[in-house]
């Protein structure tokens, strides 16, 4: 079924491919549109906006924000926001600036432990994008210190090993705020995750238009119980792939239909 896949990730934070390569690629696919979902950035949405444009395909401009609540980390994503209006608030700056300080950190940690990592070049390998763990997982794969990335996070820098560090972060009501202040439509990203289910209906009130229940992360029994949650509160059921590199997940391996897109937009402000 055609649809649209709302949860993509560039090089402006943590994926392979230019925000242009992936909007060209979506029109190859044969979806209906997409939505480009950076990890705390929104530098790579013009330059998706006029590939879209020329490709007569449609785009949506979003964003991914990292939260943390109770030890968890939980994922905010938003559509249809005004890019500029999120930047006039300084708190994506500010959050870049902490994932500068974190990688240094990182860097530092990983030379103790043996590890000889350049900091220049894995910030230029992020291309002025969003700095994260990814980036410093695919340098360290690149030295030969690890087989996979996903190695790198299992010994590494996932949460509690030798070289994870703790990064600032917003909380999920914060989250909502912003994109709300943004004129966006925030939606709960994977909440199989790691999101309480108490939260939900929580931040639902506070603007919440929609939950992703068709993620990579989430099995059928996930997909049933969100599902259900989100048809209880009457906001959208959101799909994505959640690509950033080529492998097991797809741009356009998991979609929003038109019907619930169509939901979803009943949250936009005027």
């Amino acid at each position: 079924m055609a649809g649209f896949d709302m949860h993509i990730h560039s090089a402006a934070s943590d994926g392979a491919f230019s925000p242009g390569q992936l909007v060209a690629i979506a029109k190859e696919r044969g979806l209906l549109g997409l939505s480009i979902t950076d990890h705390d950035t929104v530098s790579g949405l013009a330059e998706a906006t006029a590939k879209a444009e020329e490709l007569d395909i449609a785009f949506i401009p979003g964003v991914e924000l990292s939260t943390e609540a109770a030890d968890r980390d939980i994922h905010i994503l938003g559509y249809w926001l005004d890019a500029e209006m999120l930047l006039a608030t300084n708190r994506l700056q500010k959050l870049a600036q902490a994932r500068l300080h974190r990688g240094g950190e990182i860097v530092r940690r990983l030379k103790l432990l043996g590890m000889e990592l350049d900091l220049d070049a894995i910030v230029a390998a992020a291309g002025g994008g969003s700095l994260g763990r990814p980036h410093v997982a695919q340098a360290m794969l690149e030295a030969g210190y690890v087989t996979s990335p996903r190695e790198a996070f299992a010994k590494w820098l996932g949460r509690g090993m030798p070289a994870y560090v703790p990064r600032e972060k917003l909380t999920p009501l914060e989250a909502v705020r912003l994109i709300r202040q943004a004129r966006g439509v925030p939606v709960i990203a994977h909440p199989a995750t790691g999101v309480p289910d108490a939260l939900i209906p929580l931040l639902v009130r506070e603007g919440v238009g929609g939950m992703e229940v068709y993620h990579p992360e989430h099995n059928s029994a996930a997909e049933q119980k969100y599902g259900r949650i989100a048809r209880n509160l009457r906001i959208a059921m959101m799909g994505g792939s959640d690509f950033h590199v080529p492998g097991p997940r797809e741009i356009g391996s998991r979609i929003t239909t038109v019907g619930q897109l169509e939901i979803l937009s009943r949250y936009k402000q005027d």
